[in-house]
């Protein structure tokens, strides 16, 4: 999924960049900026309050067996924990702003 939805968005961009300027590409870019961002911990949340329910449905539809629910059960923590790293870092750009401050000292 995320494959694709990459593929999508470089083509969205790859098309826009023919047709359009630079300026006004980054220009739509910095327009979607807070909706995106919105949308990333949106699913954060979801991912967060939802992961045991999900695991609950899958064991009750007799996907998962016990052990498989307290493993995946045990994982939420790391697998929010990394998905909040990663928005920091990708999403907010947290490194390029602590080397921009390095680099200005």
């Amino acid at each position: 999924m995320a494959v694709l939805l990459t593929a999508l968005v470089g083509y969205l961009l790859m098309h826009r960049l023919k047709t359009d300027s630079v300026q006004s590409v980054q220009h739509s870019i910095y327009a979607w900026r807070t909706t995106l961002t919105t949308m990333r911990w949106t699913v954060i949340a979801v991912i967060a309050f939802g992961w045991n329910h999900l695991v609950v449905w899958l064991a009750d539809v007799k996907i998962l067996n016990r052990n498989k629910v307290t493993w995946l059960t045990g994982l939420r923590r790391r697998a929010i924990v990394w998905l909040v790293l990663l928005e920091w870092v990708l999403g907010q750009g947290v490194w390029v702003n602590a080397i921009g401050l390095m680099v200005k000292s």
